[in-house]
């Protein structure tokens, strides 16, 4: 896998898309310092692409959902020659319907999966060899695991967001943080202004912030900073131009990025939203994109 143009340019930004261009599914970039943008990956197996990660050495990771064609998968994307090639990691075993991957610093890679073992659950995948460990699982019906966005904390501590399992009277949406060696689940903040958490980053303060998409009243959707020890919920940022916030990321100066694919503008949209206050700026919108699923940007060094 040794490439001469495997990195993109850093502070590029890239998002995965599930149905772009004729349904193929695909993964964009944008490049905010020259307004250069594409697709860094488009058809192949990428249809029905939900989440996005970026491995140390610059490979883009991306899942799929099980219900495209090919079953649950976990893709990795590198360039070789001014093209991007396309490699199944891992693929069905206890892949069902994964929605968020991230990596951990031995780079490991962590799966959030919304229907796996049935009640959800998060699985660990060998970067090299592919072989799936059920790290988290949801205990019963009344307590099931639905993590529909994950990351890393500096410590190496894993934080999903959990939105409320299809029972009488399910549990309420909450922010949990998952042991990375027992798996073991603790509760960091539940109700509140959360209703339907979809995804969830680690600040540069190391505060917890989530994407929320029918968060507040009126359902407006919005992001949600989440103090690490307290569980204490803030408003970031709220309705404005928002309808239904997806996928959430970090710039390199703390700024945030935050997807909305019914956004007022009523065509997928990219917004820069002010972390001090709330203040949200379209950074890039319309076709290409079709339903986009997830984003991050590409890191320094």
């Amino acid at each position: 896998m040794t490439t001469t143009d495997r990195r993109l340019p850093a502070g590029t930004v890239l998002l995965s898309d599930s149905s772009t261009f004729g349904c193929q599914g695909g993964v964009h970039f944008f490049d905010p310092a020259t307004g250069l943008r594409g697709f860094f990956a488009m058809g192949g197996d990428l249809v029905g692409a939900t989440g996005i990660a970026l491995e140390a050495d610059g490979n883009v990771l991306v899942t799929k959902d099980r219900h495209h064609p090919g079953g649950g998968t976990l893709l990795r994307l590198f360039r070789v020659d001014g093209s991007t090639k396309q490699t199944v990691v891992s693929s069905e075993g206890s892949l069902v319907s994964p929605i968020a991957v991230a990596v951990e610093g031995d780079g490991n890679i962590l799966v959030a999966d919304l229907f796996s073992k049935g009640m959800g659950a998060v699985i660990r995948i060998d970067p090299v060899t592919g072989e799936q460990t059920v790290l988290s699982v949801g205990e019963s019906r009344t307590d099931p695991l639905r993590p529909c966005g994950l990351c890393v904390e500096a410590d190496g501590s894993i934080v999903i967001v959990e939105q409320a399992g299809p029972v009488p009277e399910p549990p309420a949406p909450q922010v949990v943080r998952i042991d990375p060696v027992s798996g073991a689940r603790t509760v960091i903040s539940s109700g509140g202004s959360l209703r339907s958490p979809v995804d969830v980053v680690i600040d540069h303060h190391g505060n917890i912030v989530v994407v929320d998409a029918n968060a507040f009243e009126g359902f407006v959707g919005g992001v949600i900073k989440v103090d690490p020890v307290s569980g204490r919920q803030t408003t970031v940022t709220s309705g404005g131009s928002f309808d239904t916030p997806a996928a959430i990321a970090v710039e390199a100066d703390g700024t945030l990025l935050v997807t909305d694919n019914k956004a007022l503008t009523r065509e997928p949209t990219v917004f820069r939203v002010d972390p001090a206050t709330g203040d949200q700026r379209v950074l890039i919108m319309g076709p290409p994109f079709t339903s986009l699923s997830g984003v991050r940007v590409v890191p320094a060094g």
